[in-house]
């Protein structure tokens, strides 16, 4: 039983850290910000929270 409910709270807490990273990210802040935060690895949250990027244009000569 106490394993089970340790379980639950690891999942919740889990849950509430990827809140905070996704109201960080939509307030602006980088991947590498939130990393300072969370202490999570900004590339573990890119991979989480992927980010749709504007199309590359070629630069004009």
């Amino acid at each position: 039983m106490k394993k089970n409910e340790d379980n639950n709270l690891e999942k919740e807490i889990k849950r509430i850290r990827n809140l905070l990273i996704l109201i960080a990210l939509k307030s602006g802040a980088t991947s590498d910000e939130a990393n300072y935060a969370t202490g999570m690895g900004a590339a573990n949250i890119r991979g989480m929270f992927p980010i749709k990027r504007g199309k590359r244009r070629a630069k004009a000569k």
